[in-house]
Parts: C-alpha cells; structure tokens; sequence
C-alpha cells in the first residue's frame, strides 16, 4: 500500500524561493511568483472549462509570501505580498511539479 504524501519539512531558501523534503525524502524548490502563476483558485481558473483567467506575464516576479499554511493534511495555502493569495495547492499538484 502507497503511504500518503506528506510534507516532511519546509524550508526558505531565500526571500522568493522555499523548499519542501517530502516524506519519502525527495526535496523540490519553489519559487513563489512560479506558484501565484498557476493559481488554481476560481478567480484566476475557470471551473467549468480550466481556462486561465490571470495572465501570468502580467505577475511580478518579486513576490514573497508572508505565510505558509497547511490546509489540512493535503494541501499548502500561500499568503502572497501581492497579487492572488487563495489559490490552495494539493500536495500531489506540488510534487508534480519540476523546476
């Protein structure tokens, strides 16, 4: 049986960027303006047809976050310093993604 993703230790690299170590010992680095560019949150994805509604090359590459939050035990909440801030982003969304 596949044990659950989970986020072992989270980590700032520096004022853009953080870092996860999973719970199987795979680490990633995120930066965070990547991150509000893929917002999943109503308000910058349709929900009916999963059209962007926020242009990302409009986002400032700049962006910092304030906090980080867990949302339960599935997911990570983001409280931007500007721009989108109620994107939640799935723990198995985060892991699929590379830099």
């Amino acid at each position: 049986m596949k044990k659950p993703l989970l986020i072992k230790q989270i980590q700032q690299k520096d004022n853009y960027t953080f870092s996860i170590e999973w719970n199987d010992e795979i680490k990633q680095d995120f930066r965070l303006s990547t991150l509000q560019k893929v917002c999943p949150c109503a308000n910058c994805v349709d929900e009916y047809t999963g059209k962007r509604l926020t242009n990302p090359a409009t986002l400032q590459e700049d962006v910092k976050a304030i906090s980080i939050k867990s949302v339960g035990r599935y997911a990570l909440q983001i409280q931007f310093t500007k721009g989108c801030s109620t994107g939640i982003y799935s723990f198995d969304t985060l892991r699929q993604m590379s830099q």
